[in-house]
């Protein structure tokens, strides 16, 4: 619409300058003919050549105006079609900016739920055998088992040093619960990070998004050792500050805690997301 709005403004103006410039024209030829007619019998006795100089003399300058004209006209045709032609550059570049931003989203998206199978099928791999001839407890369900032996691990280190403050405590209880379940704790801890940090290292818009939809797939068992997996050596350098930055502690629930007072060694950023 703009394009065919542009080449009517420009056919209207080269109108316009035809106009002008043959109506100089007309207008110098009658003047001649009045001189011819009127003026030069009178002044130089009929001589010719003078009512042919001021011809030529106006022509000429029907000349100089129309190259003058024309000029004017090429160069604001120019100016235009430079404006249309950024126009259009810029018309591209929008649209090149939007395809990359939608390819990028996509290989993120790709990746991420990628990523979010593998753990998936890290969890529903888990087969660990309770013992006391339980049957064994498979994906999930681990977990249940997992936090209790750290509850059963906690028990007897606060009794033998009620000294240590509440940080010590969680660290290392979770070390003596880790070194008979990091086989399984440790991979499973490894990817969860790995995915957070793949979302918080990106640069697509609503990260938070995409946490969520991690964090949902975890269950209540998970939370709880989570919690205490981010106050031990094993998390809390790293790990910890995504669940404070995105509040990935949100959906665990508090009562669950070995003890009430341990929920003040996090931010209370940890337990809201951004949404």
């Amino acid at each position: 619409m703009s394009e065919m709005k542009t080449d009517s403004d420009t056919s209207q103006k080269k109108a316009t300058v035809g106009v002008v410039i043959w109506t100089i024209l007309v207008l110098i030829v009658l003047v001649w003919g009045a001189y011819w007619e009127w003026v030069a019998p009178r002044i130089n006795g009929g001589n010719q050549f003078d009512p042919l100089n001021a011809l030529f003399s106006g022509l000429a300058f029907w000349g100089v105006i129309y190259a003058i004209l024309l000029q004017k006209s090429e160069l604001v045709l120019q100016r235009e079609e430079l404006e249309l032609t950024r126009g259009e550059v810029r018309g591209q570049k929008e649209q090149l900016e939007a395809q990359n931003h939608t390819m990028k989203q996509q290989r993120f998206e790709n990746t991420f739920f990628s990523l979010l199978n593998l753990f998936a099928s890290l969890v529903s791999s888990i087969d660990v055998e309770p013992g006391m001839g339980a049957a064994p407890l498979k994906g999930r369900d681990s977990f249940i088992l997992f936090y209790s032996e750290l509850q059963r691990s906690y028990v007897p280190i606060k009794k033998k040093t009620p000294e240590k403050d509440l940080s010590e405590l969680c660290n290392e209880a979770y070390v003596v619960f880790a070194n008979f379940r990091q086989t399984y704790v440790g991979h499973y801890f490894r990817t969860l990070y790995n995915i957070i940090k793949f979302i918080a290292g990106s640069d697509v818009p609503n990260k938070q998004i995409y946490i969520n939809l991690v964090m949902a797939q975890l269950s209540s068992s998970e939370l709880n050792l989570l919690f205490y997996n981010c106050l031990s050596d094993y998390g809390n350098k790293k790990f910890k500050p995504f669940v404070e930055e995105f509040g990935l502690l949100e959906n665990m629930v508090i009562e669950n805690l070995i003890d009430q007072r341990h929920k003040d060694l996090y931010k209370e950023s940890a337990f809201k997301s951004q949404l």
